[in-house]
Formats: C-alpha cells, sequence, structure tokens
C-alpha cells in the first residue's frame, strides 16, 4: 500500500512539474516565412533568415521586419552565420559561391568557390582572422582560406585526422577558437583552430549546430541537452512536444524555435532557461 501511495505521488508531482514547465512556452512572437532555410543570430540581437531562393530578411527580437536583400543569382543557401561583429557570412552549395555583406545587407564580397582550387564545396563558414573554413568533398580536404588576401592558407586531409569517419559533413562552425564539424550520423568533431583533431561528441540527431556560452545545444526526444564543450556535462531541460522538430538558437533576451515555416521567440527570462 505505501509503494503503491509512493508511485503515485511521484507521478502526480513529474506531472505538474511537467505542466509547470509547458506553461512558460507560451504566447511566443511567431514569424512566418515560406520555405524558411537557416537562421543565424548576431550579438546585437538581431535575426538573420534566408529562404530557399537566398533571399535574405533581418528581424528585430520582437519580430519586426528591418532589411532584406535579393541576390542577383538566387539559389539556396546552405550556411549563414552572423555572429561574427563586422559581417555576415553566406554560403551556398548549388552555387558554389560565397558571400559576405556588411550589418545592413550591402555586399562586400561574392565569389565562386570553385575559382580558389576547390572543386566541390559542401560546407563553409567563416571564422576568425578573415578566414573562411571551406569542406572540399572531392579530396576531402578542410581548407583555410584567407578571402582578403585571396589565397589558401593551409590544406587538412580530413580523411587522415578522421580516419574512421564517412566525412559526410554537414555544417562547419567556428566557436570559442575551435573548429565543430557537424557529420551525418557521427555527431560534432571538434578541431582546435589549425585543424588537428581534439575529440568528438555523439549527438544522435542532425539538428544544426548551435551554441550558448560554453554548451553545444541540440533538442532531443522533446528535450534540450546542454552540453559543457570541455567537460560533456550535460544539462537537460524539458520542452514542449510540438517544438521537437524545431532548431534552437539562444541570446540573453530571447529563446528561438525555428523550422521550415515559422520562427518563434520566447522570452528568456519567462522561460525555463532564465538561468542560462
Amino acid at each position: 500500500m505505501k509503494k503503491s501511495f509512493l508511485i503515485l505521488l511521484f507521478t502526480i508531482m513529474f506531472f505538474h512539474k511537467s505542466m509547470a514547465q509547458n506553461e512558460q512556452w507560451v504566447n511566443p512572437i511567431e514569424i512566418k516565412i515560406d520555405r524558411l532555410s537557416q537562421v543565424s543570430l548576431d550579438n546585437q540581437g538581431f535575426l538573420f533568415v534566408t529562404n530557399q531562393e537566398g533571399n535574405i530578411y533581418q528581424y528585430t527580437e520582437i519580430g519586426e521586419l528591418v532589411n532584406n536583400f535579393s541576390p542577383s543569382r538566387q539559389g539556396a543557401i546552405d550556411q549563414i552565420e552572423a555572429a561574427w561583429t563586422v559581417n555576415l557570412f553566406t554560403f551556398s552549395i548549388d552555387l558554389q559561391e560565397y558571400r559576405i555583406l556588411d550589418r545592413f545587407l550591402n555586399p562586400i564580397s561574392e565569389n565562386r568557390i570553385q575559382q580558389k582550387e576547390i572543386n566541390l564545396a559542401k560546407a563553409a563558414t567563416l571564422g576568425n582572422n578573415n578566414i573562411i573554413w571551406i569542406y572540399d568533398e572531392s579530396d576531402f580536404t578542410l581548407n583555410q582560406f584567407d578571402h582578403r588576401r585571396n589565397r589558401i592558407l593551409q590544406k587538412q586531409p580530413l580523411n587522415l585526422i578522421l580516419s574512421n569517419s564517412f566525412l559526410q559533413i554537414r555544417e562547419i562552425k567556428e566557436y570559442q577558437n575551435l573548429v565543430f564539424l557537424k557529420i551525418k550520423d557521427e555527431g560534432v568533431s571538434i578541431l582546435d583552430n589549425q585543424a588537428n583533431f581534439i575529440k568528438k561528441i555523439f549527438t544522435p540527431n542532425e539538428k544544426r549546430l548551435s551554441f550558448w556560452k560554453d554548451n553545444l545545444l541540440t533538442i532531443e526526444n522533446g528535450d534540450l541537452k546542454c552540453i559543457d564543450i570541455q567537460n560533456e556535462k550535460t544539462q537537460i531541460y524539458q520542452l514542449p512536444a510540438y517544438l521537437d522538430s524545431y532548431q534552437i538558437l539562444l541570446s540573453n533576451r530571447s529563446v528561438i524555435f525555428y523550422n521550415s515555416k515559422q520562427i518563434l521567440i520566447f522570452e528568456k527570462k519567462n522561460s525555463p532557461l532564465s538561468l542560462l
């Protein structure tokens, strides 16, 4: 009898905790965008959003559209990076080109990658000190390309560095002087800024790379997992079931979820992530 009572008490407590957490994920700001592709967040709180045609939209964290850009050659954007203070970076696999814009979406540089001794770029991102990291699938190399001096500084053969990998690299990001490679079905491989292997963090899903402070963020089975990059300790926060299919971004003020149709912006201080 006592055991049955304890089980019932635990069930009630768990139910109330889940309800309380879910009640905090209410009344988000919604931004509807047809064929939404990628979202990035800068350190001033602006969201930069792309669609499948390669158009770029700039929003405030309260959902106000403040600027937009439409390229002359349209194609899906596979990477948009706004985290660096000065410039915005985009990369398209279909067009095999990258573009650098200022914070007002004025183009600064636009170049075909195949003119840079790279045959088949499958992932690219902007790094520190004018570096663009480019993965060339034709020879499995990770390239450091200086876009201002217009030359490749270094080529690292990833088939030697990651010898047990199939090298189906889906995304690259530089964060805290480390280079993160999202590899299909293999998780995240971490390299230093000279492309030397450090370690791997296994994540079973194909969510895009997202970071907050010292944490790698991923949504898995209805939970937000915050994985410490250094020691891999994990904090888990329960999410409403409908958010499981979304991607996530965090800022000082907002928790941002997005999928191919919309963006949901929650006020961070009124969410379960207020102390993160």
